[in-house]
C-alpha cells in the first residue's frame, strides 16, 4: 500500500467516505483523528474503493476507525479490512500494537467469525438534546440547581461563537484548568492524559474553521472562563469534543453544556460526548446526565493468519 500523510487539505476526501458510514462512534470524523496530529503520524490510502486511515507512532501502525464505508454486506469488505490488518503486521515493528479501533459492536460478531479478536475499548455517551437543553425533571435537579445558581451570580454571561481572536485565551484557560486538575489529581496516568489532550485542544482550537468545528465560549468580567467546541457526526447528532470551564466558578460547566444544547436542539436529535477515558469521576459525571444509550466500541486484531474473506 501506497500512504499519504493526512493533512488538513484531505478534509473533503475523508468526509466523502465517512458520510457513506452510518454509526454513532465519535470517531468518525476528521476532526477527532487530526487533534491528535502531534502524537501520531496519521496517513491514508485508497483500497478497493475504501478509505483506510493508519496511525504511525514510533516504528508500529494501527487503524483509528474501520475502513470506510464500512459495508459488512459487501463479501470484499472483509477483504480490505484483512489486506489493511496485514500491511500493519509486516510494518510494524511490535505486532502486538497493530489493532483496528473504534469498531462498533453490533459488527463485532461478523469479524470474530473471520478470524478476529474483539476487546472492548471504551464506552461512549449518547444523550436526546431536548433533555440536556431543558433539564427537567428530579433527575436533573443537581444540574439545574448549578445552572440557576450560576445564572444568579453572574445574569449577562452568554455563550457566544468562538472566533480566532479568542484562541490565546482559550489556550491559557486550558493551562490554568490543567493546572488546576494536577494538584487535585496526583495520578502519574492521568496527569499524562492531561498533557496528552493540551496538544490536541491547541490543534484544535488553533484550526477550528478549517476542522469544520463549532465553537462557543463565555465571558466573565471581560475574560474567557470556558469554552467548548464540537461537530456534527450525523445529519441527526452532535459531538462535543471539548468543554474547558474555569474550575472556580460554580454551575459554569453545566451552564456552558445546557446553553449549547439548546442552540443544537432544533437540528440535532442526539448528542455524542464521547467516553469518559476510563476516569470514575468523568464516567460518574457523564452518568449523571442520564445517557440514553451507551455506544461500546471495540478493537478488533487479526488472531489467526488466514482468514475466511471472498475473493
Amino acid at each position: 500500500m501506497r500512504l499519504q500523510p493526512l493533512t488538513l487539505n484531505d478534509k473533503p476526501i475523508f468526509d466523502t467516505y465517512v458520510h457513506r458510514s452510518h454509526t454513532c462512534l465519535s470517531h468518525y470524523a476528521f476532526a477527532p483523528i487530526y487533534v491528535w496530529r502531534e502524537h501520531f503520524q496519521f496517513y491514508w490510502t485508497l483500497f478497493s474503493d475504501c478509505l483506510c486511515i493508519f496511525a504511525k507512532q514510533a516504528d508500529d501502525y494501527f487503524m483509528p476507525i474501520l475502513p470506510m464505508p464500512i459495508e459488512m454486506e459487501n463479501p470484499k469488505y472483509l477483504k480490505v479490512v484483512n489486506e489493511a490488518h496485514q500491511f500493519m503486521l509486516d510494518a510494524s515493528r511490535n505486532p502486538q500494537v497493530v489493532r483496528v479501533e473504534n469498531v462498533p459492536q453490533e459488527i463485532t460478531p461478523l469479524f470474530e467469525k473471520n478470524g478476529f479478536s474483539v476487546r472492548l475499548k471504551e464506552t461512549e455517551y449518547l444523550y436526546e438534546t431536548v433533555a440536556l437543553s431543558e433539564l427537567r425533571g428530579d433527575r436533573y435537579k443537581q444540574q439545574r440547581h448549578a445552572c440557576n445558581t450560576f445564572v444568579a451570580t453572574h445574569p449577562t454571561a452568554k455563550l457566544r461563537p468562538y472566533c480566532s481572536d479568542d484562541q490565546d485565551e482559550c489556550l491559557a484557560l486550558y493551562d490554568a484548568w490543567r493546572e488546576t486538575r494536577s494538584r487535585r489529581y496526583d495520578d502519574p496516568l492521568y496527569n499524562a492524559m492531561l498533557d496528552d489532550s493540551q496538544s490536541a485542544h491547541r490543534v484544535g482550537i488553533s484550526d477550528a474553521e478549517t476542522l469544520g468545528l463549532v465553537g462557543r465560549v463565555v465571558r466573565i468580567n471581560g475574560g474567557i472562563k470556558g469554552y467548548t467546541f464540537g461537530y456534527p457526526l450525523k445529519a441527526d447528532t452532535f459531538c462535543v469534543l471539548f468543554e474547558i470551564t474555569d474550575l472556580s466558578i460554580n454551575g459554569l460547566a453545566q451552564f456552558v453544556y445546557r446553553e449549547f444544547c439548546k442552540e443544537l436542539m432544533d437540528t440535532y436529535k442526539w448528542v455524542n460526548a464521547m467516553d469518559d477515558s476510563g476516569l470514575e469521576n468523568l464516567k460518574r459525571v457523564k452518568r449523571s446526565y442520564h445517557p440514553c444509550q451507551l455506544l461500546p466500541s471495540y478493537n478488533i486484531v487479526l488472531s489467526t493468519l488466514k482468514v475466511n474473506v471472498s475473493a
